[in-house]
């Protein structure tokens, strides 16, 4: 089994917005390729393509909001997996750690994927009030894929080596990733923590569910051992050519 990191864009906004101190911060838009015998799945799938526009609607609905991205087109997640020479075609899993736009966006490009998510996640993306509150808009992730809803830590392969963890509380099915392998395990913390820095700081969305998310984020650092790799879910300290995360480098 192998594992990469990909960066699929950048995020723009203000650094207050992701629990950072300073002006204005752009961080990464990270996804995940895991090969496994029993197939290709992916935890997240970036940003959607068609933000490669800068006249791309929601993208320009993000813009009044002091926020913004920026994709190119050797970000994309099918130009990262046709490096990896990967067939997008023959992605069988996406596990999606919650449906905002930068997490759920590619999966127009990996239509035969079987996506993966906390049945209390969809079930907001459909409910007006909730989705409005957290953002989940049904143009990125309501797209006719076959969908397995589950509830709770969930084992994707049935060997243990990938694992589903409910982490609620930035939105209301949020979940993170455990990889397994005899070098140590990888926990995906997705949004549950955007970057060490909250992991100290505790600063949380707005919308967020923040006694929830203190549970979780408390629950997956229990998790940890001494070989465990911790990756945040938009830490630029991360990512980049001054980054530790040689196992995630695709």
């Amino acid at each position: 089994m192998r594992l990469f990191g990909c960066v699929c864009g950048q995020f723009h906004s203000p650094a207050a917005g992701m629990g950072m101190t300073g002006g204005r911060v752009s961080v990464p838009v990270p996804f995940y390729v895991i090969e496994h015998p029993d197939g290709v799945a992916l935890f997240d799938c970036g940003l959607p393509a068609a933000m490669i526009d800068r006249e791309e609607s929601y993208l320009r609905a993000l813009q009044t909001q002091d926020l913004d991205v920026t994709l190119t087109p050797e970000e994309t997640l099918t130009s990262h997996l046709e490096r990896l020479d990967i067939d997008p075609a023959r992605v069988r899993y996406a596990v999606i750690s919650h449906l905002h736009f930068d997490h759920a966006g590619g999966l127009r490009e990996i239509p035969n994927a079987t996506v993966v998510v906390q049945r209390r996640e969809w079930e907001a993306g459909f409910e007006p009030e909730l989705s409005n509150r957290y953002g989940l808009r049904k143009r990125y992730f309501d797209l006719g894929h076959a969908v397995e809803l589950i509830d709770g830590d969930h084992d994707l392969f049935g060997d243990g080596s990938v694992t589903c963890l409910p982490s609620y509380g930035h939105t209301p099915g949020h979940q993170s990733l455990r990889v397994r392998s005899a070098a140590g395990d990888h926990i995906l913390a997705s949004d549950a923590c955007y970057n060490c820095q909250v992991v100290e700081s505790r600063s949380f969305p707005e919308y967020s569910d923040r006694a929830a998310m203190n549970r979780a984020l408390d629950a997956l650092l229990a998790l940890r051992e001494p070989a465990t790799v911790m990756v945040f879910g938009h830490d630029p300290d991360q990512w980049g050519e001054t980054a530790v995360l040689p196992s995630l480098r695709a």
